[in-house]
């Protein structure tokens, strides 16, 4: 189980579970760094459009987690490089493939036993380079990876950014949803146990 006290005391998800994160964008993309700041014996992988990775692993630190722990594939074309921080860098939010395959590359570096938080912030980024179908696709594709590899993924994404089409499209790929509102978190799907 991977727990997520940030969303509600006691919350947590089964290994393998997909959590989408809606609300405005800078407390969706807050709130996944929350969730997927790992406990001592997990690590994560945070797949950056907006923020660089320094500044990512700035804010991970923040919540406690050490410098090893952390995998980024950044996708914002600022070429930071981070002290004993494992980075990836690629040049657009919409290169979905360069995304797959740097993600298959991290996760098969690091030991399969090791609990994992995988998150991307944010979709709504990515879905100014890329059609919703073919995110659709790509957003499938990468929840089974997560689904048999008994990671952990949560996504941000702003719905205000969007039709409500695209939305309710991109919402039906994931387990559940954490819809967040003036710093609570509604929940609903499958997944997790409160």
């Amino acid at each position: 189980m991977y727990g997520v006290a940030e969303l509600g005391a006691g919350l947590s998800f089964d290994p393998g579970t997909s959590l989408l994160l809606t609300g405005p964008t800078a407390e969706s993309e807050a709130r996944l760094l929350d969730a997927v700041a790992p406990a001592d014996d997990e690590r994560c992988i945070v797949i950056t459009t907006n923020k660089g990775a320094d500044r990512v692993t700035s804010e991970l630190l923040d919540r406690g987690v050490e410098r090893e722990q952390i995998g980024i594939i950044d996708c914002t074309s600022h070429d930071a490089t981070v002290e004993d921080v494992e980075v990836r860098h690629l040049s657009s939010p919409g290169d979905l493939t360069g995304i797959s395959l740097e993600f298959a590359k991290l996760v098969d570096k690091w030991d399969d036993s090791v609990p994992t938080r995988i998150g991307f912030a944010s979709i709504s980024t990515a879905l100014m380079y890329a059609e919703t179908r073919t995110m659709f696709r790509f957003l499938h594709v990468f929840t089974a990876r997560i689904r048999s590899g008994e990671m952990f993924g949560a996504f941000a994404m702003d719905p205000s950014m969007h039709e409500d089409q695209t939305y309710n499209t991109i919402r039906a790929v994931f387990d559940c949803e954490a819809q967040l509102t003036d710093g609570n978190a509604e929940l609903r799907g499958t997944g997790f146990q409160e």
